[in-house]
C-alpha cells in the first residue's frame, strides 16, 4: 500500500491502518438525494443529499454522478461516517467544496413516513476532510465527532523505525496542510492531526468552534 496516497482515517482504535480483523464490513459511501417534509433540514430547506457509510477510492465519483444531476441546487450534505481514506476524503471534499454544499454531521432517519434528519450522528476519522468542505459546517446535537491524527507505525509484527515514521507523517501533513489551506481552515488545526505528537481524541464544542470546523448550529 502506497502509505501516503493510501492515509486511513477510521474510528479511534485505528491509526493510520486498518484493522487486520475488522469487526463489521466497510459499506463503502453512498449519496441519495431525500426529500423531506418542509424545513426538515433547516428553514426552506426540506431536500438534502444523505452520505453514509466509508470514504473509499470510488466514493469522489459516486458524489460526482449525484452532483451532476442537482442542476445549480445547493442541498445540505448530511454526513453519517465512520471515516476511510484521507486521500479519497480530500478529492471527495474538493468536489463538495466546488459544488458549494453545507455539510451537517447528522444521520438520516428513514422510520417515519418521511425521511428526517436525526438528532445524532457521526463522523471519524477521515470523515473530517469531508466535513471540513463544507461551504458552512454545523452537527447535531448528539452527533459524535472525532480527530484521528496521521501516523505510520506499521505493521505491529515490524514497526516501522521511528524516523521513517516522522518521515511518513510529515510529508502527509503536507498535504493536509495545503488542503486545510484551499478549504480556508485555520491552519493550526493540522498541528492536532500530527500522529507523532498527538493521538485520536474527541474533540470538546469549543474546540470545534475555536478552529472553524463548526461554523454555525444545524
Amino acid at each position: 500500500m502506497p502509505l501516503l496516497f493510501a492515509l486511513v482515517g477510521g474510528a479511534l482504535p485505528a491509526v493510520g491502518e486498518e484493522s487486520s480483523a475488522p469487526s463489521t464490513p466497510v459499506v463503502a459511501m453512498t449519496f441519495t438525494l431525500v426529500q423531506g417534509e418542509a424545513g426538515a433540514c433547516g428553514p426552506g430547506c426540506s431536500r438534502w443529499i444523505a452520505a453514509e457509510g466509508a470514504i473509499l477510492a470510488a466514493t469522489p465519483m459516486a458524489f460526482l454522478e449525484v452532483s451532476q444531476a442537482l442542476g445549480g441546487e445547493k442541498p445540505p450534505l448530511l454526513i453519517h461516517s465512520d471515516g476511510g481514506t484521507v486521500e479519497a476524503a480530500m478529492a471527495l471534499g474538493r468536489l463538495v467544496r466546488r459544488a458549494g454544499l453545507p455539510t451537517i454531521v447528522a444521520r438520516t432517519d428513514r422510520s417515519g413516513a418521511l425521511p428526517h434528519p436525526a438528532v445524532d450522528g457521526s463522523c471519524h476519522g477521515a470523515c473530517l476532510y469531508l466535513l471540513l468542505a463544507g461551504t458552512e459546517r454545523a452537527a447535531a446535537p448528539g452527533a459524535v465527532l472525532s480527530i484521528q491524527p496521521l501516523a505510520f507505525p506499521g505493521p505491529a509484527s515490524d514497526p516501522f523505525p521511528e524516523a521513517m515514521q516522522t518521515r511518513l507523517t510529515t510529508a502527509a501533513l503536507v498535504r493536509v496542510r495545503a488542503y486545510l489551506d484551499e478549504m480556508g481552515i485555520d491552519p493550526g488545526l493540522a498541528g492536532y492531526l500530527d500522529g507523532t505528537r498527538y493521538e485520536g481524541f474527541f474533540p470538546t464544542r469549543g474546540f470545534l468552534d475555536g478552529h472553524a470546523i463548526l461554523t454555525r448550529d444545524p
